[in-house]
């Protein structure tokens, strides 16, 4: 094992190991948690060297303004385009025996895992990591979902860690857990354990410190470092998770991106381009509204005898003039110009070059994010097919991450089903159920499922054209036992008091009421006697 500075005091143990690396990889992860949260919350500035630093304090404040409003906030539609988009809707079991079963989806609803996994997807879009905890000191939700401001994983999944600062008790600490595999390779046993140190502060930024996370990207000028301190000591022994075991698993799972990276991220140099055309196009319009003017030709700097002034006793000859006064601002001002001497006016600059070079730049920016142009720019005029065909990249990404998410989802729901003590199989298949990526009317839900009810059976038909949970399915094929168990009784009723109203009105009549399998059959038998 190569030389490493552990974190906690004296010890270079394989848990100490893993949990160094991990912690350091976390605190060097900051400064780029920073960027992308300032991003999405359209509170990057452009760099502080585009401000002029050789004007007055109102003209500075002024450019300090247009720094503070020219973020146009695309990084925020990017990434809520695809996560609202992801709405699972439920959990269920993929078995040829089992048709029924829907312990999963219960389990699913019981951790509210419907709101959780939103909270993480939204994670995922934006930093390109989403994280759960499975934890059976929890009751009733065994799942937690983390934040990756305070969580990782091992590339390999077999080591996380958890950090933790308690304000209240001035104490941070750092959990890790990890695999301890069998000769065969299978994992034996899931460990966890936790190092402690006394601290007032944080060693590193947490999510809810808005402002400083701002101030680390927007102060570029001093780079922001984030490290852990070397004081930390274990609090108690190693702790075993036997029913984590079982699922062959750590109770930390990571969702990602695929990339490692957000929504946004790549695109980061092009949405500042756009702040920094903004900013410039702010400043050239509010410098604009005031046109400058300057007087051209000579300008005699002291009175002369033949001068108005001195001529009406206002001046003497040889004071010298004040200028300040001289051109002051009204409606019916009048301003009186020394001989050879004209008004200078500036002119006002065409912006269109600037706002069509701005509207290219955001066309380039939804072709390369895969974002419908449409919803950064909402003006967009278009047909309805070339907008369904726009949004063909935006589908193909949201059911790419779907399909990265599944995994880690059957993870977390067997974790949960055995911190809860529910029999599982591990060799059971499950899968989650999302909700349709582009949402249709019921209408046409209907519509197909009618066109494919003497094809597919009824629960396919819930299921694949309907999007409804394996509960759902279970009340929907409950209530459909029920109306044809009412619809037969009712059949059934009316055939007896029509049997019976025919024995009554025939003349020495008898009715026979034949029940069977198939239904309800009434015989009447309308003869003088009966019959055997």
């Amino acid at each position: 094992m190569a030389t490493f500075t552990s974190l906690v005091d004296g010890d270079e143990s394989l848990e100490a190991y893993w949990l160094t690396m991990l912690a350091n990889e976390l605190a060097d992860d900051i400064p780029r948690l920073c960027k992308l949260r300032t991003f999405y919350d359209g509170a990057e500035t452009v760099p502080v060297a585009t401000v002029p630093k050789n004007v007055d304090v109102t003209a500075s404040a002024v450019y300090q303004r247009f720094v503070a409003i020219c973020p146009a906030d695309f990084a925020r539609i990017i990434a809520d385009s695809v996560s609202s988009r992801q709405k699972p809707i439920g959990f269920r079991l993929v078995s040829d025996k089992a048709q029924r079963s829907t312990e999963a989806d219960m389990a699913w609803k019981k951790n509210s895992m419907d709101v959780k996994t939103r909270q993480v997807m939204h994670d995922v879009a934006v930093y390109g990591s989403g994280y759960f905890l499975v934890s059976p000191d929890t009751y009733p939700d065994r799942v937690q979902a983390l934040s990756p401001w305070n969580a990782r994983v091992s590339a390999n999944g077999e080591y996380a860690i958890l950090y933790w600062f308690d304000e209240f008790n001035e104490q941070e600490s750092i959990t890790l857990t990890w695999v301890e595999r069998a000769d065969d390779n299978s994992i034996a046993h899931v460990w966890e354990r936790t190092a402690i140190r006394d601290a007032n502060h944080a060693s590193i930024l947490l999510e809810s410190q808005k402002d400083d996370i701002y101030k680390v990207y927007n102060q570029q000028s001093a780079t922001k470092t984030f490290s852990f301190p070397t004081d930390f000591k274990w609090n108690g022994a190693a702790v075993e998770y036997k029913w984590a075991a079982e699922c062959g698993h750590i109770p930390l799972v990571r969702i990602g991106s695929g990339s490692g990276m957000g929504q946004f991220e790549p695109h980061l140099p092009l949405l500042s381009a756009i702040d920094q055309q903004r900013f410039q196009r702010f400043c050239i319009q509010e410098m604009q509204a005031f046109r400058q003017r300057a007087i051209t030709g000579p300008l005699q700097t002291r009175y002369k005898p033949d001068d108005p002034p001195v001529l009406q006793g206002l001046a003497k000859a040889g004071d010298m003039i004040d200028y300040s006064q001289a051109f002051t601002m009204g409606p019916a001002a009048l301003w009186m110009l020394p001989n050879d001497t004209s008004i200078w006016e500036s002119q006002v600059t065409d912006v269109t070059q600037l706002v069509t070079a701005a509207a290219s730049d955001i066309k380039h920016l939804a072709a390369a994010s895969g974002t419908p142009l449409d919803i950064l720019s909402p003006d967009v005029a278009g047909s309805a097919s070339g907008a369904d065909l726009k949004r063909e990249g935006l589908i193909f990404k949201v059911e790419d991450l779907n399909a990265r998410a599944n995994e880690a989802f059957v993870q977390i729901l067997r974790l949960a089903m055995a911190a809860d003590d529910t029999p599982i199989d591990v060799d059971e298949m499950f899968e989650t159920v999302w909700a349709p990526i582009a949402p249709d009317s019921d209408l046409n839900m209907a519509q197909a499922a009618g066109f494919v009810k003497e094809i597919l059976p009824p629960k396919t038909i819930m299921r694949r054209f309907l999007h409804m949970t394996e509960t759902e399915i279970s009340e929907a094929m409950q209530d459909m036992a029920d109306s044809t168990y009412q619809n037969a009784l009712t059949t059934a009723t009316a055939a007896t008091d029509a049997a019976k109203q025919a024995s009554e009105d025939s003349s020495g009549g008898f009715a026979r009421v034949d029940d069977s399998d198939d239904g309800v059959k009434a015989l009447v038998d309308v003869g003088g006697e009966a019959n055997g």
